[in-house]
């Protein structure tokens, strides 16, 4: 259910990082597909390309049209479908905190896109989005937030399940929400901290316990089996996730934690038994397995890894074609060097420490500085 919103994710990100806002306007054609039937979940085919071309800024607004239209639960939550994010969880089908984190993120940033080009329904879009955001802030446990509920109004995610009884990326997401309480949001990061982030052996899980035996069927993810790839093991874009939110509350020393912890060579590279120069899609916990990694070669992790550290703890923030210099350095963290070479062939050299920022040999004076 989530796959509609990356496009508008996407979107917002490039706008916003480079002041560029001609993509908008370009057209591209949709593809044509059946409808899935009453009886169908997903289908697998190979779709044609349509003669019905619009702008991307459309795709993007039908996208989010699409997701406000599939209506919400009893709890105001937005609904898994047939998984979101998490796709194992095929089978759930009731209401996802996560996806409602994750609609009121990026809804919000499309509203504010569709104002700055002075187009209509950026109010209606943001108000939706800020009550999507506030009911799943209203899904508390006490000590985190649910991953969502069954269609019966069960909890998942929540202290007495007997499986996936906190997620990580319910957590984290909530960090990055302006309706999640702020005191709610740091003690459910204190929560996924504890209780994920096994610090000894260097796996931050995706959720635990994992699914196993004969409790309620959440999809093929059980088939993993427990403590592999997304049922209970390390999936490494939620622990990057996770990460990105302890710099955004300021908690570098646990955000580089999380980050040591998922370079290759801080593990044993005979259990690890997989290529040493690379970020891996997945770490195993299950027993007897632990520590070894699953999908190398996986760019989506790479890149995520790329960007918390150098837009969180280094601070290198993008805007509007611009860079801002806004560090979260752990204690006791070296200073860094780094060449920031521009578009127009320009490099420069920036000193980032605890003592302060030069830019270029002075005093950074917190302007921007173009790289586009």
């Amino acid at each position: 259910s989530d796959d509609l919103l990356w496009l508008v994710w996407a979107l917002c990100e490039y706008v916003e990082k480079t002041g560029d806002t001609d993509i908008c306007g370009r057209l591209e054609c949709y593809v044509n597909s059946k409808p899935l039937e009453a009886d169908e979940d997903d289908r697998y085919e190979t779709p044609m390309r349509s003669d019905c071309t619009e702008s991307v800024l459309m795709h993007a607004q039908r996208a989010v049209d699409c997701c406000i239209s599939r209506g919400t639960g009893a709890h105001g939550l937005l609904c898994f479908g047939s998984g979101d994010w998490n796709d194992g969880m095929n089978n759930i089908f009731g209401e996802s905190v996560w996806l409602s984190w994750f609609f009121a993120c990026c809804v919000k940033r499309f509203a504010d896109l569709l104002a700055g080009l002075c187009r209509p329904d950026a109010d209606k879009y943001r108000a939706f989005a800020a009550d999507i955001g506030r009911a799943a802030d209203r899904a508390w446990n006490g000590q985190w937030y649910l991953r969502g509920y069954w269609p019966d109004g069960e909890e998942l995610g929540a202290s007495q399940n007997e499986c996936c009884r906190i997620d990580s990326i319910a957590q984290s997401w909530a960090c990055f929400c302006s309706e999640a309480s702020n005191a709610k949001a740091g003690t459910a990061l204190d929560a996924a901290l504890r209780l994920l982030f096994d610090r000894e052996n260097g796996i931050v899980k995706l959720f635990d316990p994992p699914f196993f035996g004969g409790v309620r069927d959440p999809g093929y993810i059980r088939s993993y089996g427990p403590g592999f790839r997304e049922n209970g093991g390390q999936y490494t874009h939620a622990a990057l996730w996770l990460a990105q939110a302890c710099f955004k509350r300021g908690r570098a020393n646990d955000g580089m934690a999380i980050l040591e912890s998922l370079l290759p060579e801080n593990h044993d590279l005979n259990r690890y038994m997989a290529e040493p120069f690379v970020i891996p899609a997945d770490v195993y916990t299950c027993p007897g397995h632990a520590g070894e990694a699953g999908w190398t070669w996986y760019t989506g992790s790479s890149g995520w890894y790329f960007r918390v550290f150098t837009e969180e703890l280094l601070g290198l923030k993008p805007r509007h074609g611009m860079v801002y210099i806004r560090p979260c350095l752990p204690d006791d963290y070296p200073d860094c060097r780094v060449t920031l070479k521009t578009k127009a062939g320009k490099a420069h050299d920036i000193v980032i420490g605890h003592g302060g920022i030069w830019l270029d040999g002075a005093i950074y004076d917190g302007k921007g500085i173009p790289y586009i």
